[in-house]
């Protein structure tokens, strides 16, 4: 009698079961999908960053990442030419690869509690402790075998199936839990693994990223740090952010022009980049175009650089603090610029994310002026250290 009671739960228990499945399955897979984000993104979150996108458009401000994509503020409202006040610009989860093409943070447009944090996170991600480096190996050790680990947990469930009182619970719910396990392993384990980049975690490297205009030309690079990498996303990241000669750029006196035609699609394999509009003037490797109500000022250089303010005759500079990477577009409206000056400064590096689409680590790089532990502690500015470290005073 009692193998009979036990041999299976009643129609009222299993209802119920049913019920604790369906909304334990719902409850764990959208609590682990909403707070998942992407580890490269994160990187930038909170920071005033300027986001190229795909066509070489930029827009810069602080950036917000969520799961279901990334939120850049502006630092000042936008008032378009109908009227209508815009505070930030969205892309969602769905639209990065076709939007975005890079993102880039440059220490000099930070204020000073944001490059202290900064700081702190490039160094920790180039020098990770004990703690951190054995969850990263144990976390790839786990990608390396997610499909073995999914397959597991098929078996399991089936097994359930057949020998546990619960299993005409699970005969109903087999297909939700198995969904739901192979979920929170993604999530745990998403981030792609490839040995050929995990040897150069926190060493130097060149990213080539294809042109904006014309990606057969992948003739963009970046070199820095690596960072961190995952199935969309690559990180690369300088600890000291340099920066070169300073130039100003002088808009054209111009209120309006003819509108250009919209930019082609991204040509084929092996044909050559669109051909652009002549450009008003060119200046600094910057060309200048205007574009109805609008002045469109092109990077043609093979380096980025930061326009800092613009400057013009009565009226109180307007800092701007955007990086244009090389092929990048800035849009001004020309009624608020015409006549202006741009005050810009030639970067020579930064932090950038790129979509993995577009980026490819072609060369490993090196230290050309290596630091040692005393400078890497600023020991020696301090007044008796160079005279241990065998030093001078002496100018």
């Amino acid at each position: 009698m009692a193998a009979e009671a036990t041999a299976a739960p009643s129609a009222t228990t299993i209802f119920y079961l049913t019920l604790l499945f369906i909304f334990l399955t719902a409850i764990i897979t959208t609590v682990v999908t909403k707070w998942s984000r992407d580890k490269c993104l994160k990187l930038l979150d909170g920071y005033r960053v300027t986001l190229e996108r795909t066509r070489g458009q930029t827009l810069w401000g602080s950036l917000k990442v969520f799961s279901s994509g990334v939120e850049v503020v502006y630092d000042h409202p936008f008032v378009d030419v109908h009227g209508r006040e815009k505070t930030s610009f969205m892309i969602y989860a769905q639209e990065m690869d076709q939007q975005v093409h890079a993102l880039v943070r440059f220490h000099g447009e930070l204020d000073e509690t944001a490059r202290r944090t900064r700081l702190r996170q490039v160094r920790r991600g180039f020098n990770p402790g004990p703690v951190r480096r054995l969850w990263r190996g144990f976390r790839n050790f786990v990608n390396t075998l997610r499909d073995a680990f999914n397959a597991a947990i098929g078996a399991a469930v089936a097994q359930v199936q057949r020998t546990s009182p619960a299993g005409a619970v699970l005969a109903t719910q087999g297909t939700a839990v198995t969904s739901m396990g192979q979920t929170i392993l993604g999530k745990f384990a998403g981030n792609a693994y490839e040995p050929l980049l995990e040897q150069y975690i926190g060493r130097p490297v060149i990213l080539d990223v294809a042109d904006p205009l014309n990606p057969n030309n992948a003739a963009v690079e970046y070199a820095g740090f690596l960072v961190d990498y995952t199935q969309q996303f690559i990180a690369v990241m300088n600890v000291e952010h340099g920066s070169g000669e300073e130039f100003t750029l002088a808009l054209p006196d111009a209120e309006r022009g003819e509108r250009l035609p919209p930019l082609p699609p991204p040509p084929p394999p092996g044909a050559p980049a669109p051909v652009l509009p002549p450009p008003l003037k060119v200046e600094q490797e910057l060309e200048v175009r205007l574009d109805g109500a609008r002045f469109k000022v092109r990077n043609v250089r093979h380096e980025p650089v930061a326009v800092q303010r613009l400057e013009r005759a009565g009226f109180e500079p307007l800092a701007l603090r955007a990086v244009l990477p090389p092929g990048g577009i800035l849009d001004l409206p020309a009624r608020d610029a015409r006549g202006g000056t741009l005050v810009c400064t030639v970067v020579r590096c930064l932090d950038v994310v790129v979509p993995r689409r577009l980026a490819t680590v072609r060369h490993a790089g090196r230290l050309l002026a290596p630091t040692g532990l005393a400078a890497e502690m600023q020991l020696d500015r301090l007044p008796l250290v160079s005279k241990l470290f065998g030093e001078s005073t002496e100018k």
